[in-house]
């Protein structure tokens, strides 16, 4: 949005609480010289050629192997469900028809039903509907309240209808037409798209709802993408949010694992582990592995906002503070909420990348 602004000749400062630029995308070296993403992976995908195009002005590209799998009972198997999978479980090759008619019979009609259709009401059903009891309890059930700390069925199920289905072998997680990563990093991507006359980067700088009525006075416009309740002051009381501990680990040998992420549904205390070199393609003789644990986000600690928590609870206390967004987002300086965080939504990288982008474009 900065760089947006900056090219049509607007004069931009941005703030960044952080001691880096790129948010949680930013990516660095370790200490063994392998690169990581210090706030976890992000796997860009995106299928807009427009969005592909505006950030080629940043960066060159190189293929990223985008493949997940979960260790079920001791065994590897391919995400997301697929015929990879269901072969890999039972040790026979499904077809097509196979895999469609065992998910016929294995789903459960749950939920409302709108038209013939079920509506599933929280996570747990969203899984049944679709995959049934077997492939729920197997793969979702424990994973999804293990990361959350809440069973599915009090989460949204706008939580496990981003989980992929595929009735193919194709083993890669995202189905985007293109999956790739810019070929020196994330960061190196963003510091270009900063580095523009017109545009000035302040690092640890925090700007909470103390500094926004000065703001406002010298700023004809703001775009705001930390958390909504805190902007706010918390005035109807916090949101909940997901956080994550990263514990790293590094091996005096190329890789660990046959594919960048491994899932654990079950048997250990942490979700995923991340390897990213699988990713990144970077040619070193060690990797480094992120081992993913879950915290709950303390508004008062070292603990970092990553995910919001969709249960029925918090979705009625974001219409409250929605009401006064709206009302930010008129008078002499409008502010706009943009992002994970501000808007209390999920995005993909590519999503929120392309809505800034449409955004900015706009309001310029």
């Amino acid at each position: 949005m900065a760089r947006v602004f900056a090219d049509s000749g607007h004069e931009v400062d941005v703030f960044e609480k952080r001691s880096h630029i790129a948010g949680n995308c930013y990516d660095e070296y370790d200490q063994h010289g392998v690169l990581i993403h210090k706030y976890g992976p992000h796997y860009f995908r995106t299928d807009s050629e427009i969005l592909l195009e505006y950030l080629s002005r940043f960066a060159r590209w190189r293929s990223a192997s985008y493949h997940v799998q979960a260790m079920i009972d001791g065994e590897l198997v391919p995400l997301p469900i697929s015929l990879s999978t269901l072969t890999t479980l039972t040790g026979r090759v499904f077809n097509e028809q196979e895999l469609a008619l065992y998910l016929q019979n294995a789903r459960v009609g749950i939920g409302t039903s709108v038209e013939g259709q079920f509506e599933p009401k929280n996570a747990e059903e969203q899984c049944l509907v679709r995959f049934g009891t077997e492939i729920y309890q197997k793969f979702f059930l424990h994973y999804t309240a293990k990361q959350w700390g809440i069973l599915p069925k009090d989460l949204s199920p706008s939580v496990t209808a981003r989980i992929p289905l595929r009735y193919n072998f194709d083993q890669r997680y995202p189905e985007e037409k293109y999956q790739v990563l810019p070929s020196d990093g994330l960061t190196a991507m963003f510091k270009r798209m900063l580095f523009h006359p017109k545009i000035q980067v302040k690092i640890n700088t925090i700007v909470g709802s103390e500094e926004i009525a000065a703001l406002k006075l010298k700023y004809s416009l703001i775009f705001y993408t930390g958390p909504i309740d805190q902007y706010f002051n918390c005035v109807y009381g916090q949101l909940s949010y997901r956080s994550l501990y990263f514990e790293w680990k590094n091996f005096s040998f190329p890789y660990l694992w046959p594919c960048v992420q491994i899932n654990y549904p079950n048997e250990h205390p942490y979700t995923r582990c991340v390897e990213i070199k699988h990713a990144t393609g970077q040619l070193i003789s060690s990797t480094t592995v992120c081992y993913e644990h879950p915290v709950r986000y303390c508004q008062d600690s070292t603990t970092e906002p990553y995910y919001p928590m969709l249960t029925q609870d918090n979705l009625q206390l974001l219409e409250r503070y929605n009401v006064m967004v709206d009302e930010e987002s008129v008078g002499s300086t409008p502010v706009h909420f943009v992002g994970r965080l501000a808007e209390y939504r999920y995005y993909n990288m590519d999503q929120i990348l392309l809505k800034a982008y449409n955004l900015a474009n706009m309001l310029v």
